[in-house]
């Protein structure tokens, strides 16, 4: 299935650019999507998902045609 995939440059992806259409396994979560990619475990800890501009879990099932937007969060002290 497709989704468009987006992040920004604090996250790396190989072999892809951000905004644009990505293959995906059918019925893939959040999750599956992340390891799909290979985005390496310790980004995957620091990672906020959104899919369809809406804050979702990494147990939420994508559809096709969702866009997915991924945003490292950034703490501090």
């Amino acid at each position: 299935m497709k989704v468009i995939l987006c992040y920004n440059k604090l996250i790396r992806v190989e072999n892809h650019t951000s905004d644009t259409p990505i293959e995906a396994p059918d019925n893939c979560t959040v999750r599956d999507l992340l390891n799909f990619i290979k985005l390496p475990s310790y980004l995957q800890k620091s990672i906020i998902a959104r899919v369809n501009n809406e804050p979702v879990w990494n147990s939420t099932i994508i559809r096709e045609g969702d866009t997915v937007k991924l945003v490292r969060t950034i703490t501090g002290g």
